[in-house]
């Protein structure tokens, strides 16, 4: 196994996607959506391809439905719980009207998740105030300026942008006493408060299970796209009680304590 890592820089991506159609790999295995459509525009339809971190693979061009998509292509999406968050949300934090999120517009993946949360935040009552974030000099300006928005929580999406930067927004919510939701458990680390997550370790071994599969001699387009299985319920008692959040016994039934530890 070769593992390449393009830290966010584009031309370094397309570079590595050369090095694979050349090498004539048995199988690459892509994790976001950016390496994803990278490999369906350069690595060749001959390269079989098992994705996963991917939020909708049929929008990002792998097919029209998770049956009937490219032939050399499978994979695990990891759309956030959007609608579970929502009702989360309004169930313990009962005074939130609107809630905060920055997002990429240059990635598809962001901005259906700030649309699908838009959606399942609507069906609760409850309005998204999103800033798009272009850069990774603008985070910190825009994430103070979503901070002064008429709004009473952040929940960040997760991206490729803001993910690196997350400790800078959630300090930037902490400094103007806005409590951050997150759907990425490793955030918790850096700030979250409640988390509502796919799983992604979870997520690569439901992708490497589908992988095994074609390395066996599976058509890849027999094999359908699926979101992982996978769900986190994740809480920091401290900052809970910091922010007032009303933990009831039904998300206290399901909710486990974040370790920072672990």
């Amino acid at each position: 196994m070769r593992v390449y890592n393009a830290q966010g820089d584009m031309s370094t991506l397309s570079s590595i996607m050369t090095t694979v159609k050349s090498d004539r790999v048995d199988l690459l295995m892509v994790i976001s959506t950016p390496t994803l459509q990278a490999a369906m525009r350069q690595a060749g339809d001959e390269t079989k391809i098992v994705f996963t971190g991917v939020g909708d693979a049929v929008l990002a061009g792998a097919g029209e439905s998770e049956t009937n998509h490219l032939p050399h292509i499978t994979g695990i999406t990891t759309k956030s719980p959007f609608t579970g968050m929502a009702k989360l949300i309004r169930e313990i934090t009962p005074h939130v009207k609107n809630v905060g999120t920055l997002f990429t517009p240059a990635e598809i993946n962001s901005v259906l998740y700030k649309d699908w949360f838009a959606e399942a935040l609507e069906q609760e009552g409850l309005g998204l105030v999103s800033l798009p974030v272009t850069s990774s000099a603008d985070l910190s300006q825009t994430a103070s300026e979503l901070c002064r928005q008429d709004i009473q929580l952040v929940c960040q999406v997760v991206d490729n942008m803001t993910r690196p930067g997350f400790a800078l927004i959630a300090r930037r919510a902490a400094e103007s006493n806005l409590p951050v939701f997150v759907f990425d458990s490793d955030q918790m680390r850096e700030g979250g408060v409640v988390c509502l997550a796919r799983d992604y370790y979870d997520a690569g071994l439901e992708a490497a299970e589908k992988a095994v599969r074609v390395l066996r001699g599976e058509n890849p387009a027999n094999i359908p796209f699926s979101n992982t299985r996978s769900e986190k319920l994740l809480y920091n008692p401290e900052l809970a009680e910091t922010y007032n959040l009303v933990l009831t016994p039904s998300f206290l039934s399901k909710a486990q304590v974040f370790d920072n530890l672990k």
